[in-house]
């Protein structure tokens, strides 16, 4: 059995890195997934300054999240990574995020490649996935299903060094979307009232075309399906010719404000969202 490429770093996190709930954002986990991916690729070669000089692209395709410890400001978090590859050149990169304790923070298994100037994925030196990989659980929306919908503009200020679009800014565009549909349909000041707040608990992100820096896209939010304490969210960015660009489906946990412990979803939380549950 062939093993894959495995490489340990060690990264910090920082005050300008938490949240409004006062943890590290889950966009935090991505950027430290990132920088340990590109540690890897450089000690194959393919530096950022390499990729940069021969017009060669990283292109993120998909990731599947779990979160299994919160964490503060000044955490040392290691970073351990995994990589084989298809035999197209697609990555698949398994990475386990654990805190100074040894406690696991976070799990992020993506996918990505790197893209030559002529536009062909890039076969690197590195192993064939030999494990079953996670399958995907997004289907796709029903041209029926109400959804609650945003329309602006992929800013230029998100493009990275490859003029696209990291992931963490497609993480950055469905965490905007989650709030926008607590303001608009459930109303922050609900949290509040009903002693209610709900986590992030993990996801998964798949991205059929990368939006493009400049470009307009519309949002559409709507709710996949509720169990008790928890409900699956789903977002799909959409392109302007209707395209579905990326699509995500993350799971939410009712956690009470003052007690920090899960609970049933308030009546009052159901009521509001009803319009926008898929229908069976």
């Amino acid at each position: 059995m062939t093993m894959p490429i495995r490489k340990t770093v060690t990264l910090r996190t920082h005050t300008f890195d938490l949240d409004w709930n006062r943890h590290v954002t889950s966009r935090t986990y991505e950027k430290f997934g990132y920088d340990a991916r590109f540690s890897i690729l450089e000690d194959l070669g393919y530096s950022v300054h390499r990729c940069l000089e021969e017009e060669i692209q990283y292109i993120s395709h998909s990731a599947f999240i779990k979160f299994l410890g919160q964490q503060f400001a000044n955490s040392d978090i290691e970073v351990v990574t995994e990589l084989s590859r298809d035999k197209d050149g697609l990555l698949y990169w398994k990475q386990n995020l654990i805190d100074a304790k040894g406690k696991p923070a976070c799990e992020l298994y993506s996918t990505s490649y790197l893209q030559s100037k002529d536009g062909t994925k890039l076969i690197l030196d590195v192993p064939l996935l030999e494990e079953n990989w996670k399958e995907s659980g997004i289907h796709k929306k029903s041209e029926e299903q109400f959804t609650l919908e945003h329309h602006w503009p992929i800013p230029f200020s998100d493009m990275n060094c490859f003029w696209n679009l990291p992931s963490d800014s497609i993480w950055k565009i469905f965490e905007e979307g989650r709030f926008l549909f607590f303001r608009e349909v459930i109303d922050l000041s609900l949290i509040k009232a009903t002693d209610t707040t709900t986590f992030f608990m993990g996801g998964e992100i798949q991205i059929n075309e990368l939006p493009s820096p400049g470009s307009k896209i519309t949002l559409h939010s709507w709710i996949e399906t509720f169990e008790k304490i928890r409900f699956y969210f789903r977002q799909d960015i959409v392109g302007e010719d209707g395209k579905v660009l990326v699509s995500m489906k993350d799971e939410q946990l009712f956690v009470a404000l003052s007690a920090s412990r899960p609970k049933k979803a308030p009546p009052e939380f159901i009521a509001k969202v009803e319009k926008f549950i898929e229908k069976k």
